[in-house]
């Protein structure tokens, strides 16, 4: 009896890998310019969205990604990357994020500094998207009020520093980890020493 001939069955396992990559790669360049197409329709300005979002083609896409993760485990290659990486400079490019990638159907994680040992802020199971804060670093202290305004982008030693920078008996219930995003600190990611007295 003579045995099956394996390369005809070898040459189409080698074709299929070949088109699912080029498909993969199709698909994620069509994700990046219809979420570009996406930001542009849900803002009124005239930005250069190429210049906030970074696509896995893009060459500095791995710097941007890489920038605030602190937990260099979950930058592997292994590890499954974003589709893109966004870097808004207004709440307009926030807003118009969320909607966006919820119409082209990934997950949003949102990056407020990375300090984060479990990658929640930067990595998946599926498709997603990072919206990464760090443009925004404001923080406004008001003594007379009692109240300091604070973007999400701006780490706890910025905040410590601008209370600092006014009085010397205020304080913020926060972390001890001045890298720690406020963003994420308080939206349920950290604890500190004062948080049990205030």
């Amino acid at each position: 009896m003579e045995k099956p001939n394996s390369l005809p069955f070898l040459c189409v396992i080698v074709l299929l890998l070949h088109v699912s990559n080029s498909q993969a790669a199709i698909s994620r360049d069509s994700i990046y310019h219809t979420f570009l197409q996406c930001l542009q329709s849900h803002t009124n300005q005239q930005d250069h969205f190429s210049n906030i979002v970074y696509a896995q083609a893009n060459a500095s896409f791995t710097s941007v990604l890489r920038a605030f993760a602190r937990n260099a485990r979950f930058t592997s290659p292994s590890i499954q990357k974003p589709l893109l990486v966004v870097t808004p400079f207004s709440e307009h490019h926030v807003q118009a994020s969320v909607v966006c990638a919820k119409s082209i159907g990934v997950q949003l994680k949102i990056r407020s500094g990375g300090h984060d040992f479990e990658g929640v802020s930067y990595v998946s199971q599926g498709p997603f998207v990072i919206l990464d804060m760090f443009n925004f670093q404001s923080v406004t202290v008001d003594l007379q009020n009692e109240i300091a305004v604070i973007q999400a982008g701006a780490s706890l030693g910025q905040v410590y520093y601008r209370i600092w920078e006014k009085s010397k008996v205020h304080g913020f219930p926060a972390g001890a980890c001045p890298t720690v995003g406020v963003g994420g600190h308080l939206s349920g990611g950290g604890y500190g020493n004062m948080m049990r007295k205030y």
